[in-house]
């Protein structure tokens, strides 16, 4: 008997419960309605999409962030919302090379777009937008590496660094591709470089209306070790007369290279003169500069001694001042 009523207990439980939760879906059912038929206001995306021919170009891409605000019923709102997430604008420009779209214009495309009626277009973000074509053209320009490199101690970069491809072509419109001479990679920083390196560096992105031919290049990179060397230069006279004589003859050169080129570099490579163009020989001070008028682009932290020669006077004084300027070198 007890096990019966037990039964009969659950049985009534459940069965209150089937009652509430159809009670409870019944007022769900009624509240979306309500709900539903209420005026909202919302936010959807405009998006352009533009036919145009193959040879011809934007001059401006047309706006990516366009919001149009909508005002409607629930049931109208939410049925356009799964038809179409974003409100597409479709133009044809086959035919035509600019279209000046105002704010009522771009108002009135919009409404056409939607599934109900009744909703309206209450505002949008842009007050217009220009669409004009003009002649695609394309370029192919060099790429120059944006770098800031640091070493580790006693080394350098062997070669210059390479680039695979080294130029770029881009496409887009000619008022935009016409004054460009280079494109950029994306900045290069490299610490304690002691080894050779190949790696891919990024091109800079151009805005959206230009197109390249790649994204990405190959940069090739070649470290050495420097070292110092040291060699006799002979020094070369300008504008002395015969009876001038000059010490010394020979300078001592010093500078840093790479190891790659140490035994191509010698004395030929360099230049030092003494002129003596405009100095007197009867000054007090006998003595005249030397400078380093050639070396090899690549080498670094030159030096040489002296830094100066000293001359003297072989013969009388007012003979040699009545010598014309000439050329000599050092014997």
């Amino acid at each position: 008997m007890t096990k019966l009523k037990n039964r009969v207990f659950r049985l009534s439980i459940r069965e209150d419960r089937a009652i509430l939760m159809m009670c409870m879906g019944i007022a769900l059912v009624f509240w979306l309605l309500v709900k539903l038929s209420q005026t909202y206001r919302t936010q959807r995306p405009v998006v352009f999409e533009l036919d145009i021919p193959q040879e011809k170009a934007l001059s401006e891409l047309p706006p990516s962030d366009m919001v149009a605000e909508l005002e409607g019923s629930g049931w109208d709102l939410l049925f356009d919302y799964f038809s179409h997430r974003k409100i597409m604008l479709a133009f044809d420009m086959h035919e035509i090379s600019r279209l000046n779209l105002n704010r009522g214009q771009l108002r009135n495309d919009i409404a056409q777009k939607l599934r109900g009626n009744d909703i309206k277009v209450l505002e949008i973000n842009y007050d217009d937008v220009l669409l004009e074509l003009e002649n695609r053209n394309s370029k192919t320009v060099p790429v120059i590496i944006q770098k800031r490199l640091a070493f580790a101690p006693e080394h350098h970069l062997k070669t210059p660094i390479t680039l695979k491809p080294d130029s770029v072509t881009l496409s887009g419109p000619n008022s935009l591709i016409d004054s460009i001479q280079y494109w950029p990679t994306d900045s290069l920083v490299l610490k304690n470089l002691k080894a050779d390196m190949t790696m891919n560096i990024g091109l800079l992105r151009p805005g959206p209306e230009i197109l390249m031919s790649t994204d990405k290049v190959e940069a090739t990179i070649e470290v050495e070790p420097f070292t110092e060397k040291s060699m006799f230069v002979p020094l070369l006279i300008k504008n002395a007369p015969d009876s001038l004589r000059i010490f010394p003859d020979k300078i001592t050169v010093s500078c840093k290279l790479g190891l790659s080129m140490y035994d191509s570099v010698s004395y030929r490579d360099f230049t030092a003169e003494a002129d003596l163009r405009g100095i007197s020989p009867n000054t007090s001070n006998h003595t005249v500069p030397i400078l380093i008028t050639r070396y090899p682009s690549f080498v670094q932290n030159l030096q040489y001694i002296p830094k100066s020669a000293k001359f003297f006077i072989i013969g009388d004084a007012d003979e040699v001042e009545k010598t014309p300027n000439g050329s000599g070198k050092a014997e």
